[in-house]
């Protein structure tokens, strides 16, 4: 069913090379504002500003109640030029037919959207105004009104219009950090790649220097859910600049976060770990799906997929808006799977929009029928599976269920830890031959606290637990390609 979007889509009247998606490079421009000012975006970067533009329509009601809630100005005398000068807050019209008079009111001209206006725009701004659609266009806007964050690394973020706090934090934390004086490296963000079913990872991290010294060198260990390892990275960042480390083949040992950790000394500790999961999600073989559709619900359709692309669970064909479904599915084996959200408009359950609700979609992991172990996957509702509009799309996503990398149940059976709790030592039997074992043990955590070799042959090994705190701890054993997993807890007397 064809959906009438009441907010503004830009038509795009540049070359399609040069428009900007989230996380890339802004190109320079120069403009005046109606006070007849010019505005140069790298030389308010290059001085250490963030530039923030809201884009929008004169004729929009969401833009006009953001504008009287006059956000944008009490974030401008805080952080603007008459308060500590960190940002540019400039206010863009982007409707390509309109004139001045849409500005200036009075409020709903008669015409179409083209030379409609909700009031007067002037007057009670303290913001500068830019009246220039390709302006806009050149950041490739699925939709207005808009937040466009240019960080003075130059590169791009996008928002939707949001509270006073939760913009500050936008700039001043999640995108735009202030550098310090002196060496503050930072880890942005860290992202991984696995194969389902593998026990090693791919860990490609974004080193960002948040400092006035240039960044040449860092020292950076990987653990948690992974062998424990350093890396070292070598480059020339000088301040707001930023580059990617991939550490390839990290072993896994247990499902939990995996941790990355600046290791060398400087300014600022608070940015230098980020935690991570592995992107394949490991799952009992036990899920529920929890589906809350907005007001098209003909329009969403899901699938389980085993690791043969065969259906095994699926739901569609809905009548009733807002519905709430949640299903609990057991899966038949342990492997790799697939859940599929399907939406054949492809806004998914984006319904704010049109002037409804959002819908949410979560896949939890579970311990039984009612007990939630963990969270999967999540899609809250609040963007469009695809930039095109009547565009048929889906999300897709990969989990790993009874995961491989867990314990080997039946290996597991054969071998004997006692005493459990144990207090100074803990004693591993193992009977029959077999080749030398690697012994580690990990916190709940994921933290590497012991690693030792039982002899190949041997079948009594001990291993001292002094230096342990007390606490719940996992015994990891690996021969021949055949790893277990089993629990003991430390007590000590």
């Amino acid at each position: 069913m064809k959906k009438f979007i009441t907010i503004f889509i830009l038509f795009l009247f540049l070359d399609s090379a040069a428009q900007l998606i989230q996380g890339s490079v802004a190109t320079d421009f120069s403009v005046s504002d109606l006070n007849g000012n010019q505005l140069n975006l790298y030389s308010q970067l290059d001085s250490g500003r963030t530039v923030v533009l809201h884009c929008f329509t004169a004729w929009d009601s969401y833009a006009w109640e953001y504008y009287q809630q006059q956000t944008l100005d009490a974030f401008a005398a805080l952080y603007g030029p008459q308060g500590s000068g960190d940002v540019a807050v400039w206010r863009v019209e982007c409707e390509t037919q309109n004139t001045l008079a849409q500005l200036q009111g009075p409020a709903y001209l008669a015409g179409t959207n083209a030379t409609n206006t909700q009031g007067d725009w002037l007057s009670e701004s303290s913001l500068p105004i830019i009246d220039d659609s390709t302006l806009a266009a050149q950041f490739n806007l699925e939709y207005v009104p808009l937040l466009v964050v240019i960080c003075p690394d130059r590169v791009v973020r996008f928002a939707d219009q949001i509270a006073l706090g939760n913009l500050t934090n936008l700039v001043f934390q999640s995108s735009c950090p202030p550098v310090m004086n002196g060496f503050d490296p930072a880890l942005i963000s860290a992202a991984t790649s696995r194969s389902c079913g593998s026990n090693l990872v791919d860990v490609t991290l974004v080193i960002k220097n948040l400092g006035t010294d240039t960044l040449q060198s860092l020292l950076i260990s990987i653990g948690g859910a992974v062998a424990d390892q350093s890396v070292e990275w070598s480059g020339s960042l000088p301040s707001y600049s930023s580059d990617t480390l991939v550490v390839s083949g990290a072993e896994i040992l247990t499902d939990a976060n995996i941790r990355c950790q600046i290791e060398t000394v400087n300014l600022n500790a608070a940015n230098d770990t980020v935690r991570v999961r592995a992107d394949v999600g490991l799952s009992t073989q036990l899920v529920r799906l929890e589906l809350a559709l907005d007001a098209y619900p003909d329009d969403v359709s899901w699938e389980i997929r085993n690791e043969t692309d065969s259906v095994l669970y699926n739901g569609g064909g809905y009548e009733v808006d807002y519905q709430y479904i949640s299903n609990v599915f057991q899966l038949p084996t342990v492997g790799c799977y697939n859940f599929y959200l399907h939406d054949t408009n492809g806004d998914g359950l984006h319904g704010s929009q049109y002037g409804g609700f959002d819908g949410f979609c979560k896949l939890y992991s579970m311990t039984d029928s009612s007990t939630i172990e963990e969270e999967l996957f999540f899609y809250d509702g609040s963007y469009n599976f695809s930039p095109i509009d009547n565009n048929p799309s889906f999300l897709q996503y990969t989990f790993e269920a009874g995961s491989l990398l867990q314990v080997n149940e039946q290996l597991s059976a054969q071998w004997m830890i006692y005493p459990n709790p144990a207090d100074g030592e803990l004693n591993i039997n193992v009977p029959g031959a077999h080749e030398s074992i690697k012994i580690r043990v990990v916190d709940t955590t994921g933290k590497l606290h012991l690693d030792e070799l039982m002899p190949a042959g041997q079948y009594l090994h001990t291993i001292d637990l002094q230096q342990l705190s007390n606490g719940y701890y996992i015994l990891v054993t690996e021969s021949k390609g055949q790893r277990t997993q089993q629990s003991f807890i430390v007590t000590h007397n």
